[in-house]
C-alpha cells in the first residue's frame, strides 16, 4: 500500500514540475478572435432581425475586432411577414487610432444562403474596402445586393431587399 501511495505522489511531482517548467516560458494566448465564437452563426438571423455579434473582443495590439453576422436579402411579404434570404459574416478590425496609414479592414468570413438562393462575393472588403455580395435565386429570378462599408464618417450597411 505504501508504495502505491509512492507512485502516486511521484506521479504528482512529475506533473507538477513539468507544469512549472511550461509555466516558466514566454507562451502567447490566443487573440479572442481566434477562439471559437460563442454563438455560431446561423443560415438566417430571427425575423426583424438585422445583425448578430459573435465576437467583439480588443486584440493584443489595442485593434477591435468585430465579426458580426448581417441579415442579407431582405423581404416583406404581404401579410406583413418579414425575413432574409441568406446571411453574412464579416470580421472587421478597427485600429486603436486612426493615424496616418492605418484603416479599417473588413472581410467576409462565412455566406449562407436558404435554399435556391446564391451568394456571389463580388468585392471581398480590405482595407477601406466594400464588401459586396450578389444574391440570387435563378428558379424565381429574384435578386439582392448585400453592401457592407465601415470607414471613418462614411459607414453604411445595406441588407439589400429582394426584387
Amino acid at each position: 500500500m505504501s508504495n502505491q501511495s509512492y507512485r502516486i505522489s511521484t506521479s504528482a511531482v512529475l506533473f507538477l514540475a513539468a507544469t512549472l517548467a511550461a509555466c516558466g516560458r514566454d507562451t502567447v494566448a490566443p487573440e479572442p478572435a481566434l477562439r471559437a465564437p460563442i454563438v455560431a452563426p446561423s443560415a438566417l438571423l430571427a425575423s426583424g432581425e438585422f445583425s448578430r455579434a459573435i465576437v467583439d473582443s480588443t486584440d493584443s495590439a489595442g485593434n477591435h475586432v468585430m465579426v458580426t453576422e448581417f441579415a442579407a436579402g431582405t423581404y416583406t411579404q404581404p401579410d406583413g411577414v418579414s425575413g432574409s434570404v441568406a446571411s453574412v459574416t464579416i470580421k472587421t478590425v478597427v485600429p486603436p487610432t486612426n493615424t496616418s496609414g492605418s484603416c479599417i479592414t473588413s472581410t467576409v468570413v462565412s455566406t449562407e444562403t436558404t435554399p435556391g438562393w446564391t451568394a456571389t462575393i463580388k468585392k471581398p472588403g480590405g482595407c477601406d474596402k466594400e464588401i459586396v455580395v450578389a444574391l440570387e435565386n435563378r428558379t424565381t429570378n429574384q435578386k439582392a445586393e448585400f453592401r457592407f462599408l465601415y470607414i471613418f464618417g462614411k459607414t453604411r450597411i445595406d441588407a439589400g431587399a429582394v426584387r
